[in-house]
């Protein structure tokens, strides 16, 4: 009996990390829809949100195409699996990239409405930036952990493998973006 208790326990966590990024891009795309300052800080910042989506779609396509790039050639059936997995591979980190894209900007507009930050303070990465770069990232966006494993650190890691100068021109620009972001937004 405890062990039927704990194998639901675990499968409702493990259905809860799964799910539970798609409840929260649900709530922020009503948040967006609903909440006039978050909607009007988007649109103020378009000729930076524009550029960032932009990159976020290229990172998506690159990171979705690595695993029918890295499996085929090899065998039939490989090829044939890095074909299924694209799609998914694809959609997921086109997901995974824009919901904590958008969650940051959520995060940097109530920051703006309230006149201060909610929750607590910046990372010490935030703060090394902020003081060298002269970029106030803020406070991180929560990140779903496990798709960003799936999605971005697996398909990264086979990317590296094929071809390490574009993943480190990605890995690059995908840091850099937040900063460029941060620091042209004042």
């Amino acid at each position: 009996m405890a062990t039927t208790r704990s194998g639901a326990s675990a499968q409702q966590r493990l259905v809860q990390l799964l799910l539970g990024p798609l409840d929260d891009a649900v709530g922020l795309a009503r948040r967006f829809r609903e909440v006039d300052a978050f909607r009007e800080y988007v649109g103020a910042r378009l000729r930076l949100v524009l550029p960032a989506c932009a990159l976020i779609v290229v990172a998506a396509l690159v990171l979705g195409l690595t695993p029918v790039a890295s499996l085929i050639g090899t065998q039939a059936f490989f090829s044939l699996v890095g074909l299924i997995l694209t799609p998914f591979a694809l959609a997921g980190s086109l997901f995974v990239l824009a919901l904590v894209f958008f969650s940051w900007l959520e995060e940097r507009s109530l920051a703006r409405s309230l006149g201060h930050r909610s929750g607590p303070a910046p990372g010490r990465v935030a703060r090394w930036v902020k003081r060298k770069l002269g970029a106030d990232l803020g406070r991180a966006p929560r990140v779903p952990w496990l798709l960003a494993a799936l999605f971005i650190a697996l398909p990264f890691a086979l990317l590296a493998r094929l071809s390490p100068a574009v993943a480190i021109v990605l890995a690059l620009a995908l840091a850099a973006a937040p900063v460029g972001f941060a620091r042209l937004d004042r």
